[in-house]
């Protein structure tokens, strides 16, 4: 691999083509992340090849594989980028109206969650720093977390994923999940009474794949492990189509409710809350903009009322421990309870 003793704006240009490529895992998604054609996309893998004096991944029929060079320049360009992220940071704090992006981040179903405020805490924050541009996409939870972790992204607004113990949390409101099952599945016409909690366990369960935060043991059972849905839409797909039962966030079903062709399946036994959390990591912590942001996103979400009554028998199959406040009951998580401000307030 050549020695690079000088790095120019060309470089990280491919260096980021470079590295979407990799993170969408094909030539195809890549360019449409990038907004670029196939034969632009090449061209500039085959400079930053050049560049380097290595192929860095295999692409053609046989589909995309990154080789070992490839494996090592992608965790390089990473470090570079989120050091290079650091530094805008830092600078920003010296003149906090200078013109910024901020990068914000959002689980898929959370923006339309009626009890989310996300954008009256942009409002809001747009009111103190009118010069900052954002920055917002929405993704799956699973990268979501990653490229917070990684630096990548300054604010994530998603679901507690304890694989990334080093991001902070601040609880903003709870999302709730019934069982579901659409009209073509079999268990849509067996009368409420009849329904029994045997036949939903053993009926296939459509998971949420390496990121499952309602159910993940039945993921690991045969009987019950059903398809994998990978975001909300994915999974409401696949429980229409009467292959899985799944759990449905509630303003997710309420319309299919409403039409007929989706049924909770004993929402007093199958029916749970989630917490949903403003998340920010390490090297965001000392990112005024990043914290200012999560302030108002905390204060807007504070007016938001309580989570409504759950009975108990909901959580019988869910990991953590479920613990009562006030009648209403929550999931506790391994490293702290739901519900409550997972950490202390960032100051100024």
């Amino acid at each position: 691999m050549s020695n690079i003793s000088r790095i120019y704006d060309i470089d990280l240009k491919l260096l980021r083509c470079f590295c979407t490529i990799v993170e969408e895992k094909s030539f195809t998604a890549a360019q449409a992340a990038l907004n670029l054609s196939q034969s632009t996309l090449s061209e500039n893998l085959k400079s930053l090849e050049i560049r380097l004096g290595t192929r860095l991944c295999r692409r053609g029929p046989k589909g995309f594989k990154l080789f070992r060079e490839g494996e090592a320049v992608y965790q390089a360009a990473k470090e570079l980028f989120a050091s290079v992220e650091r530094f805008k940071q830092r600078a920003s704090n010296i003149n906090e109206s200078a013109s910024y992006e901020l990068y914000v981040g959002i689980q898929d179903g959370i923006v339309e969650n009626p009890s989310a405020r996300i954008h009256d805490a942009i409002g809001r924050f747009s009111e103190y720093y009118p010069n900052v541009r954002f920055r917002v996409e929405v993704m799956l939870g699973f990268q979501l977390t990653g490229r917070v972790a990684d630096g990548m992204m300054h604010v994530g607004i998603g679901l507690v994923n304890e694989q990334f113990p080093q991001l902070s949390y601040e609880h903003l409101f709870d999302e709730q999940g019934y069982m579901c099952c659409g009209a073509k599945h079999p268990l849509f016409a067996v009368p409420e009474a009849e329904l029994t909690r045997e036949a939903i366990d053993s009926a296939a369960y459509v998971s949420r794949g390496h990121l499952e935060y309602y159910h993940p043991e039945r993921t690991r059972d045969v009987v019950s492990s059903g398809d994998i849905g990978l975001g909300i839409q994915s999974q409401l797909a696949l429980i229409l189509s009467g292959r899985n039962i799944g759990y449905v966030l509630d303003h997710t079903a309420q319309p299919f409710f409403n039409a007929g062709t989706l049924r909770a399946l004993r929402p007093d036994l199958f029916r749970l809350v989630n917490p949903v959390t403003a998340m920010i990591g390490p090297g965001a912590t000392d990112f005024k903009l990043a914290r200012r942001f999560v302030d108002c996103l905390v204060d807007v979400h504070m007016g938001v009322g309580p989570a409504r009554h759950i009975p108990q028998p909901a959580f019988a199959a869910t990991r953590g421990k479920v613990v009562e406040r006030d009648g209403i009951y929550h999931i506790q998580s391994a490293r702290r309870e739901a519900g409550k401000p997972m950490n202390a307030r960032a100051g100024g």
